[in-house]
C-alpha cells in the first residue's frame, strides 16, 4: 500500500509541476517456447512469457520514468510462478538553473567504470557550454529479482561514485570516473557436521565484499581519417591494474579501412571475497581487421585475433561479406581445448513498402572439445521468420529455429514478439 501511495504521489507531483505533459509508452509482449534436455533421455518443455512496459510522463522541468517487466514459465517445472521486476522508477528534475539535472528513485547508472542499478540519486552539471560535465550518483543496491522494495541492510549494500568529462576540442573527449561498491549477502541457515558426523543447524553470515576502481578513458577523432579510443582501470583496493584497452580505426581511403584492438584485464574479484585467495591468470586479447566497401552497399571484411590465458591461448580467423539484405561469414577457432569451424548466412528482404520483412538464417559448425578427440561433431541450425510492421508504432515478430546436433536432435524453438509505442501530448493538468 505504501509503495502504491508513493507511486501515485510521484505521479501527482510530476503532473502538477509540468505545464504541458508528454506521455510516452512502449509495450512489448514476447513468448519463447523450447524443449530442454535436463539429463540423458529426460527433457522438459518450457513456454516463457514476458511483458515489458516502459512509461514516461514528462513536462518542461519534471519527468516520471518507469520500466518494468513481468515473467512467467507457463509450461515447465516452475510454471505458474510469475515474477515482476522493476528496473526503473524515478522522478527526474531537468535543466535546473539551466545547467543541471537530478533524478531520485530506482535507476540505471552508466558513468565510466561505474555501471549498475541503484535505489538512490543521480545528479549532473554542465559547464562551459557543456564542455565540462560532472556526474555523481549514490544509493543502495537493488534487491534480488528487482523487487519493488529496498534491500535489507541497505547501509552495507551501497554503490556510489562519479565521473568528470572534458571536451577540450570538438574531436577529443577525456573522462575520469570512480566507483565504490560494497555487497553483503544476507545471512542464511545451513546444516554442518560435527567431529562425529552428526548434522547440526548453523547460521552462516557471509562477509561483505568490496570493490573500488578509478578509471580514465580517451576518445580522439583525427579528421575523419582515424579514431583512437583508450581506457585504463585501476583497482584501488588491490593496488593493481584492472583493465587496459585500446581500439584504433584507420580510414586509408574512402573504401578501405584497417582496425586494431588490444585488451588486457585481470579477473574482477572483490577485495575481501573468498575467491581473492586463489591464484589466477590475466587475460589478454588482440584483434586486427581489414574492411573494404564496394559500390552498391557491399562490404567485405577479414579479422584475425587471439586470446591468451597465461600459458595457454586461442586463435580465431573471421571473414565475410555483407550487403543491404544478405550477409555471409566464415570463422575458424583453434585453442588448447579444441577447435571450431563455422559458416553462417542470413538474409532479409522488405516487401510491401517495408511493412513485411521475411528473414532466413542458416549456420553449420564442426567442432571438437578436446585436442585429443579423433572425430569432429557437427551442428546445423536453421531459422526463418518475418517482421510485420504496418505502422511505425506497431510491429509483430515471429521466428522459428531448428537445431540438430548429438545432444539436441531435432530441437525446435519458437519466438514471438509484439511491440506497440505511442506518444501523446496531454493538456489535462
Amino acid at each position: 500500500m505504501r509503495q502504491s501511495l508513493l507511486f501515485l504521489s510521484l505521479l501527482v507531483v510530476c503532473s502538477n509541476g509540468a505545464i504541458a505533459q508528454r506521455l510516452q509508452a512502449r509495450f512489448v509482449t514476447s513468448a519463447y517456447a523450447w524443449e530442454r534436455q535436463d539429463t540423458i533421455g529426460t527433457s522438459s518443455s518450457h513456454l516463457y512469457g514476458f511483458q515489458s512496459v516502459q512509461l514516461s510522463l514528462s513536462g518542461s522541468s519534471l519527468a516520471l520514468n518507469t520500466y518494468l517487466q513481468a515473467f512467467n514459465d507457463f509450461d515447465g517445472p516452475f510454471k505458474n510462478d510469475p515474477r515482476l521486476k522493476f528496473y526503473h522508477l524515478n522522478l527526474q528534475w531537468k535543466n535546473i538553473a539551466g545547467m543541471g539535472d537530478l533524478s531520485v528513485g530506482r535507476q540505471a547508472v552508466y558513468a565510466g567504470v561505474g555501471v549498475g542499478t541503484i535505489d538512490g540519486a543521480k545528479a549532473g552539471i554542465k559547464l562551459l557550454d557543456s564542455r565540462v560535465r560532472f556526474n555523481a550518483y549514490g544509493g543502495s543496491l537493488v534487491p534480488a529479482g528487482y523487487k519493488l522494495t529496498l534491500i535489507d541492510e541497505a547501509s552495507d549494500n551501497l554503490m556510489y561514485g562519479g565521473q568528470v568529462q572534458i571536451l577540450p576540442t570538438e574531436n577529443t573527449q577525456l573522462a575520469v570516473s570512480y566507483l565504490n561498491r560494497n555487497i553483503k549477502p544476507s545471512a542464511y541457515k545451513a546444516f554442518r557436521r560435527d567431529s562425529l558426523f552428526n548434522p547440526y543447524l548453523v547460521e552462516v553470515k557471509p562477509s561483505a565484499s568490496a570493490e573500488q576502481y578509478l578509471s580514465t578513458d580517451l576518445n580522439v577523432e583525427l579528421g575523419g581519417k582515424a579514431s583512437v579510443y583508450g581506457r585504463y582501470d585501476y583497482d584501488l583496493n588491490l593496488e593493481q591494474m584492472a583493465r587496459v584497452e585500446v581500439f584504433a580505426r584507420f580510414q586509408l581511403t574512402d573504401r578501405l579501412a584497417l582496425t586494431a584492438e588490444y585488451l588486457r584485464r585481470e579477473p574482477r574479484v572483490s577485495f575481501n571475497s573468498f575467491f581473492s585467495v586463489f591464484a589466477y591468470n590475466s587475460l589478454s586479447e588482440h584483434e586486427t581487421g581489414i574492411e573494404y566497401r564496394f559500390s552498391g552497399g557491399w562490404q567485405v571484411f577479414a579479422k584475425h585475433g587471439g586470446v591468451s590465458y597465461g600459458d595457454e591461448g586461442t586463435q580465431r580467423i573471421t571473414a565475410g561479406i555483407n550487403g543491404s539484405y544478405v550477409g555471409m561469414s566464415l570463422s575458424r577457432n583453434t585453442s588448447y581445448s579444441g577447435e571450431l569451424s563455422a559458416a553462417s548466412l542470413h538474409a532479409s528482404y522488405p516487401l510491401f513498402s517495408g511493412k513485411l520483412t521475411p528473414t532466413v538464417m542458416l549456420s553449420y559448425a564442426q567442432y571438437k572439445l578436446s585436442e585429443f578427440a579423433r572425430e569432429l561433431d557437427g551442428t546445423l541450425a536453421i531459422g526463418g521468420g518475418a517482421v510485420y510492421r504496418p505502422m511505425q508504432s506497431f510491429s509483430l515478430d515471429c521466428q522459428l529455429q531448428w537445431v540438430d546436433n548429438k545432444i539436441y536432435q531435432n530441437d525446435m524453438r519458437l519466438m514471438l514478439r509484439g511491440s506497440y509505442f505511442f506518444s501523446e501530448h496531454l493538456t489535462i493538468f
